[in-house]
């Protein structure tokens, strides 16, 4: 195994880690109550902030990607 395949194969599991598993280890403690409240509202406040910014950001992306490739343009 070359050493480019170790980095991908070690980049794979810690994408999977942060993907799948830290969440559901989130989930898991505040389902069976083992979190700290502050730790809950830490949380919370982490989720509704990255809506927030997906929302919002997507939206300006969305129309600076438009007027970049000039959808709205005069044709006439």
């Amino acid at each position: 195994m070359t050493q480019q395949n170790k980095k991908n194969i070690l980049q794979f599991i810690i994408g999977v880690a942060i993907v799948f598993v830290l969440p559901l280890v989130v989930f898991m403690g505040i389902y069976f109550d083992l979190l700290p409240a502050s730790l809950l509202q830490v949380i919370g406040m982490i989720g509704v902030i990255s809506a927030v910014v997906m929302i919002i950001g997507g939206g300006l992306f969305m129309a600076w990607s438009d007027i970049k490739t000039g959808r709205y343009k005069n044709r006439g």
